[in-house]
């Protein structure tokens, strides 16, 4: 199996086993709290000689993120990098990219950052769970709000450093890619386009990109081709965004050799349309051409496969998930791990 192949039936079913597991490891009681909390102390002052005080908490956790290791060494180079969740064929449910991510990292041997060392430490924490800090308060002195600053800060520097660790290619588990919600869009995805071991060829999405109703099929066919799908947030092509915006937008990215062509028609369509659905009244011109299909850029997926949208509220790792799994990602409001 590929790294980047559609996730199989028993890898999301392990999916939703990890989620389960993720939710029972959480504290619930001030008992299991404090055990927690206890744990972190003691994680805090083996990192200096015996004898000598444990550092602030705040110096521990950004301690970690910056030192700590991002690779498994039990794992292959291919590293897994997730944002959203999205609801796969078969599934009665949606997903949650970070536990489907883990989950093919399992079996597909990925670099997950949760199951890394320096990820593991800091997702077992549970530094979000306002039980945690109120028994953290036994051990440290700190201030409730700079720990979730600093909580927050911890996750985006192992994902800088997740991503600068990347020596081959890659893949992403997510359906659309924002820049405004979450770590995959804002820091990742830039750091991974730099990358001279990865770029814009060795990002690959086991994750179609769902159907944009609102844009005509062969560009929506366009801007799921990985190289071009890289490259671009979904808030380029938002629907209340106009089509000259994404054009100026979609103008400036690189393209294959053999998709030039294409993507100066579709340029000039879109830089020619006064709104989307003026577009979609008309007939694309190179929809006449046999040479150029629909579903040229997704081989044997269905276009229409069942995504939840991205535009979903509320907190998760790198995108939104169900508001009914509280404490899924270990990151500040706003942006998600």
């Amino acid at each position: 199996m590929t790294p980047d192949a559609p996730p199989t039936p028993q890898e999301i079913a392990r999916a939703f086993e990890l989620w389960d597991e993720h939710l029972a490891s959480i504290p619930d009681d001030p008992a299991s709290a404090r055990a927690l909390a206890e744990r972190i102390y003691q994680d805090c002052q083996a990192t200096v000689p015996s004898g000598e005080p444990a550092p602030k908490l705040l110096d521990f956790i950004a301690n970690l993120a910056e030192t700590g290791s991002v690779t498994n060494e039990d794992r292959g180079p291919v590293r897994a990098f997730w944002s959203h969740e999205s609801q796969p064929e078969g599934a009665d449910r949606p997903v949650p990219h970070r536990f489907l991510a883990r989950a093919c990292g399992e079996s597909r041997n990925l670099q997950v950052l949760e199951d890394t060392p320096a990820g593991h430490q800091l997702n077992s924490y549970h530094l979000g769970n306002p039980l945690v800090v109120d028994a953290l308060e036994r051990h440290f002195a700190f201030d409730d709000e700079k720990l979730a600053t600093t909580h927050g800060e911890a996750w985006d520097t192992l994902s800088r450093h997740f991503a600068n660790a990347a020596e081959t290619k890659v893949v992403a588990f997510v359906p659309d890619i924002s820049a405004e919600r979450s770590v995959l869009g804002r820091d990742e995805m830039p750091l991974l386009l730099q990358n001279e071991n990865v770029g814009k060829d060795g990002v690959k999405f086991p994750v179609p990109l769902p159907r944009h109703e609102h844009i005509p099929a062969d560009i929506d066919a366009f801007i799921a081709n990985p190289s071009v799908r890289s490259q671009l947030v979904m808030e380029d092509y938002a629907e209340e965004k106009s089509p000259e915006a994404f054009a100026v937008k979609l103008n400036a990215i690189d393209v294959p050799e053999e998709q030039k062509e294409t993507h100066e028609r579709i340029v000039d369509r879109l830089s020619m349309a006064t709104s989307y659905k003026e577009m979609l009244g008309q007939e694309a011109p190179e929809a006449k051409r046999p040479s150029v299909r629909t579903n040229s850029f997704l081989p044997g997926v269905n276009v229409s496969h069942g995504i939840v949208p991205a535009a979903r509220s509320g907190p998760a790792g790198h995108g939104a998930i169900p508001p009914a799994a509280p404490q899924i990602a270990p990151k500040a409001a706003g942006i998600e791990h």
